[in-house]
């Protein structure tokens, strides 16, 4: 039998199964979405091949996400471009985790102009960022400003261009034009929390955890507000919560 399951007006799954396990399925199916509800995909991948081969392990990265419109819905709009960045910052300082720091280092609320200079630096964790600025001095600052909240460093910092020439030259989508884009939103994720509770799940030791921690560890903060959401601290600190470990919460 085949059937959908519409988990919102613009989205359907399509599951097909026979009527022995048709319960047992789409209880999966729904778990399986609720999983990645509000998970950025670039959190899985998204992650550069060096990251794999010469990177430590991650602690706490940031994501952050901009658009090139200062208020949602972040979606295409008749007329207009449609950009859209985001950029993961590893191993944030546990003190820099403040909403007006993030924003600030984000550009603030005129956010910055964004375009075809890639500012790419390998850091001494042995990972990798890239910031694309509208001049080099845009994808300058701006790495600058967010690697700030990283205890990471800088090792190598390499600015290019991107030219307007072959398929760049005749394909709209793949040249950047200079464009100011806006901090949108931030997400926090913990990997020793991921780590330690989803070895707790597979222990067989869910029935004490909170069902909602996946949700909260990558839930994602506003930035495009004047102020910082009423539950962004409570957000930001259950994602630092890794639950037993020396401590004897669930």
């Amino acid at each position: 039998m085949t059937d959908a399951i519409v988990p919102s007006k613009s989205e359907k799954i399509i599951v097909s199964v026979n009527r022995q396990n048709y319960k047992q399925v789409i209880s999966q199916v729904v778990a399986n979405r609720k999983i990645i509800e509000h998970r950025d995909i670039g959190d899985i991948v998204g992650i550069p091949a060096e990251d794999y081969v010469r990177g430590k392990p991650h602690t706490i990265k940031l994501s952050v996400m901009f658009f090139n419109y200062t208020t949602p819905p972040y979606t295409a709009r008749t007329g207009q471009r449609f950009v859209r960045a985001t950029y993961n910052i590893p191993d944030i300082k546990r003190i820099k985790l403040d909403w007006l720091t993030i924003k600030t280092a984000c550009g603030g609320a005129n956010g910055y102009l964004w375009g075809r200079f890639r500012a790419t630096a390998n850091l001494s964790n042995g990972r990798q960022v890239q910031i694309y600025g509208g001049s080099e001095s845009e994808a300058d600052e701006r790495l600058k400003a967010l690697m700030q909240l990283s205890d990471a460093t800088i090792t190598t910092l390499t600015i290019a261009e991107e030219k307007k020439e072959g398929r760049r030259n005749t394909n709209k989508r793949m040249y950047k034009e200079t464009t100011r884009i806006y901090p949108a939103y931030f997400s926090v994720m913990n990997y020793e929390k991921i780590e330690v509770e989803d070895e707790r799940e597979f222990s067989g030791l869910t029935s004490t955890l909170s069902g909602n921690f996946r949700r909260i560890r990558t839930e994602k903060i506003p930035l495009w507000v004047d102020k910082a959401p009423t539950n962004t601290q409570a957000i930001i600190t259950e994602a630092l919560r890794v639950r037993g470990v020396n401590n004897n919460e669930n």
